[in-house]
């Protein structure tokens, strides 16, 4: 039976994250958009206290790729030290893909996507890297152009590991020495390295140590990961 509810993040797409904590101790995230309450995404972990970091936070959950999320928000997140790494691509209409019409929206002429960067590049505070993530994706109708923009250092600079681990105990998940090293090597690598998969995938993580390290690079609160697995390997 639930004891208390609370909405712990709403954006300005009419995204809700709703917490529900029950009285056997179990929590309940339900992502939900507003208009018609469907449910999207459910995250659930023990009550446990999370890690405190100006780089862990729901906005960075709430640009997941999941569902619509605030756009203006993940061009300048970095910038703002609200996360170390944004993942950002452009779609780049082909010449005369829609003939006689306007672009549909999240569409862009090469043009305009080249201002965009340039944009982003100029306005770049001391710190921050911007580079191009991986190739252009060539579909029917556009080309996707993959930038990213992160902090210069690496991920251990900006969060101790000794804490996330801590972190990740408190909601039961002990990991084996092989998984911390994988973690404390990845967390040491400089953060401009994740782009391409060099190193790892971000966004197909096939480990507990590259999920972890997922939810430090982009930025996702600890007990949204923690619920994506209970006991990994050792």
């Amino acid at each position: 039976m639930a004891a208390d509810k609370e909405i712990v993040f709403e954006s300005n797409r009419g995204i809700i994250f709703e917490r529900t904590l029950f009285k056997n101790g179990r929590v309940r995230l339900a992502v939900r958009a507003k208009d018609d309450n469907e449910l999207i995404k459910d995250y659930r972990y023990i009550n446990a206290k999370g890690l405190q970091s100006p780089f862990l936070n729901w906005d960075n959950l709430n640009c997941c790729n999941g569902w619509v999320h605030d756009e203006a928000y993940l061009h300048t997140a970095v910038q703002r030290g609200k996360k170390l790494y944004a993942g950002i691509d452009f779609s780049i209409a082909k010449k005369d893909a829609f003939p006689g019409r306007p672009l549909p929206a999240g569409f862009y002429t090469e043009g305009e996507v080249s201002e965009q960067i340039r944009l982003l590049r100029d306005g770049l505070p001391m710190g921050c890297i911007l580079g191009i993530e991986r190739p252009d994706s060539d579909l029917h109708y556009s080309v996707t152009r993959f930038i990213y923009i992160c902090k210069a250092g690496a991920i251990r600079d900006y969060i101790n590991i000794d804490d996330v681990l801590s972190a990740y105990e408190r909601f039961g998940i002990i990991l084996g020495e092989s998984h911390v090293n994988r973690i404390t090597d990845l967390c040491a690598i400089p953060i401009s390295s994740f782009a391409g998969d060099s190193h790892m995938d971000y966004g197909n993580p096939n480990s507990a140590a590259e999920l972890i390290a997922t939810g430090l690079l982009l930025g996702y609160p600890i007990e949204t990961t923690a619920s994506m697995f209970k006991k990994p390997k050792k």
